[in-house]
């Protein structure tokens, strides 16, 4: 049975795998693979069953003689920074990131901070599987939940540390925290640098993380950089290993516009290892364009951060992310962090001078639609053959002037189609009509 997905193990928290008996389990899997009789962190996001999660997998971690520390609500990313700082064994992630709060998600990182490899998820996915369908009975006990206040401010003060500007004061950020695991510490943060902070969406009640704003949804933080005159806005996900800023003119910047920009200016500086960019087959042509123009090799991985991670060390290159806004800074932390990635950025306009706008403004991006479209199964395209024949016709009408790009997601039931061009009527129109073609197609399989 497939437990692990793309992003460690994610679903419907009151449904299989994530019932309590299974919980159990899939603690006690994890703690045999990576920690028996050492220690293992926990965290989790502001989801209202994560509290349940972290303790029946403690539960089964126990079982086996791990040892938990609990670090609280806290940003994925901290994870990675706390795990090499700690002498543990493992960090465990209970969140589903920008998902709805009905999904909750495991996400595990190794020692060394990275998450974990294929390999050793299909290790820990062969003893899960060996427990459910033995008749075991797990010895289970009580676990204190105690919660560790002091390794959040750990975190905080990295971050701090990695700003290399000026202060901040005098000018106006706009936060917009998604009633995710950022809500307590971005703001603190950007207000230890001296900003003045106005926070958006910090009242989380375990149901409204990431409903209508956050990085997913940055409308509601457009308009407030604009009302309150904002020397720029930045929106995190429910986790806040994701980030999207919004300029001074309440224009959104996504993860084509900061890698470009923050490429370039850390050539400027020699801080831009071997000249290299790793992006993913999802960055817009503008971006290829405009980083060929300063000699700025890109790299282009497959879609998950985990890909893109792996490319970065492949081919030894400092900086890396995704459209989405997932971005690694890898001399600094091994994986990505949305509220470092904001830090990083007010580094550079410290440094430079400029408001968001002037340093962003390095890239022409060809318009691009994405069209989501949900699947009853994933039928690999190849064996799909009017969608395929489809697919090659529509990319060679667009040549080099754009691309046609379609994939289902890692995570749900649903079909990706993005086109590039430069007329959105066309590119719109070819987005459609494989979609259309897809869906009626494995409907039929």
């Amino acid at each position: 049975m497939k437990i692990f997905g793309t992003d460690g193990i994610r679903g419907d928290s009151s449904k299989f795998p994530f019932d309590n008996t299974t919980l159990n389990i899939i603690g006690r899997s994890i703690a045999e693979v990576l920690g028996a009789n050492k220690r293992i962190l926990i965290i989790r996001d502001t989801r209202e069953p994560g509290k349940r999660i972290q303790a029946k997998l403690s539960e089964g971690m126990s079982a086996n003689g791990a040892k938990m520390v609990f670090g609280s609500i806290m940003p994925t990313p901290a994870a990675s920074l706390l795990v090499k700082n700690g002498n543990y064994c493992a960090a465990v992630v209970i969140s589903a990131s920008h998902n709805t709060y009905t999904d909750n998600g495991i996400k595990i990182f190794n020692s060394n901070g990275y998450k974990l490899s294929c390999s050793i998820e299909e290790k820990i996915e062969a003893k899960i599987n060996k427990y459910i369908t033995s008749k075991d009975v797990l010895p289970i006990k009580k676990v204190s939940l105690k919660e560790n206040s002091k390794l959040i401010k750990f975190y905080e003060n990295f971050i701090i540390e990695n700003f290399s500007g000026k202060k901040l004061k005098g000018k106006t950020i706009i936060l917009d925290c998604a009633h995710g695991a950022s809500y307590k510490c971005a703001p603190r943060i950007l207000k230890k640098l001296g900003a003045r902070v106005i926070a958006l969406n910090i009242s989380p009640d375990g149901k409204n993380i990431n409903l209508n704003c956050g990085a997913l949804h940055p409308q509601s933080l457009c308009k407030a950089v604009k009302e309150y005159n904002a020397f720029c806005g930045f929106a995190f996900d429910g986790d806040a290993d994701r980030l999207i800023c919004v300029d001074e003119n309440g224009m959104i910047r996504d993860g084509d516009y900061f890698l470009s920009s923050m490429s370039i200016w850390l050539k400027s500086k020699k801080k831009l290892k071997n000249n290299i960019l790793v992006s993913t087959v999802m960055a817009n042509i503008g971006l290829f364009r405009a980083l060929k123009k300063e000699k700025i090799k890109v790299i282009s991985s497959k879609v998950g951060d985990r890909y893109v991670i792996e490319d970065m060390k492949k081919h030894k290159a400092s900086l890396g992310g995704e459209q989405s806004g997932h971005f690694i800074f890898k001399d600094i932390l091994a994986t990505g962090d949305g509220i470092l990635s904001s830090v990083m950025i007010l580094s550079a306009l410290s440094s430079t001078g400029k408001t968001m706008s002037e340093f962003m403004n390095v890239i022409e991006k060809f318009p691009q639609i994405l069209v989501n479209r949900k699947v009853m199964k994933k039928v690999p395209l190849e064996k799909l053959s009017k969608s395929y024949n489809l697919i090659k016709a529509c990319e060679k009408s667009l040549g080099s002037d754009g691309r046609v790009l379609v994939r289902y997601s890692g995570t749900e039931n649903l079909l990706r189609v993005m086109v590039e061009g430069k007329d959105i009527d066309e590119i719109k129109n070819i987005a459609e009509s494989i979609a259309d073609a897809v869906e009626k197609e494995t409907s039929l399989q």
